[in-house]
């Protein structure tokens, strides 16, 4: 997965696994069912705004919080859901040995890790409304189609910090979750 992923690697539920694996060849739904889990624990991480171990993620800034999402300011609330892009992709792939759960779009590593983005330095044209009857200009971004007057503008080069918000993890909460799920696989008498 290109974006981000978590595996469980986490020796005491692979030995509980492997503990249980003797007794069954196919494992592949057992792990099947890992793997939606850790989708599920991944997206309850999102909805919370937590990241593993419970720990919270930082305050938007005040800057993209201000920022204007479908006509009206974005607001504090629902980091990673504005469109729900993020929280749709995620899945899970498993084989007989192993489960992941990640996400294939491109932003999911910058927001799971953190990055110093780079913006270049360029000049763009603006568009705004002009009052004749005022005298004023309305500073506002508009549409072409609806301003009628246009300057030019340069933005230096700068730097935009994200700061990390893991949504993917493995923390003890998980393990317990696994380990039951890899219980109750077995003692369901599946083979």
């Amino acid at each position: 997965m290109a974006g981000a992923s978590i595996t469980v690697d986490d020796a005491v539920v692979l030995e509980a696994i492997d503990d249980y694996a003797r007794r069954a060849d196919d494992r592949r739904p057992l792990m099947a069912s890992i793997g939606a889990y850790l989708v599920t624990s991944s997206q309850r991480r999102i909805e919370r705004e937590t990241g593993p171990g419970g720990v919270k993620w930082g305050r938007l800034s005040p800057r993209t919080a201000n920022r204007r999402v479908n006509g009206r300011a974005r607001g504090y609330d629902h980091m990673l859901r504005v469109s729900g892009r993020l929280y749709g992709s995620l899945t899970s792939s498993s084989d007989n040995d192993s489960a992941e759960a990640g996400t294939n779009v491109i932003y999911a590593g910058p927001h799971q890790f953190g990055a110093e983005i780079v913006q270049h330095a360029r000049s763009q044209r603006i568009y705004r409304f002009y009052d004749k009857r005022s005298d004023r200009i309305d500073y506002r971004f508009r549409s072409r189609s609806r301003s009628n007057f246009e300057s030019w503008v340069t933005i230096g080069e700068h730097k935009v910090t994200v700061p990390a918000r893991p949504f993917l993890g493995f923390d003890d909460y998980d393990q317990g979750e696994v380990i039951q799920i890899v219980a109750d696989y077995y003692m369901e008498g599946t083979p």
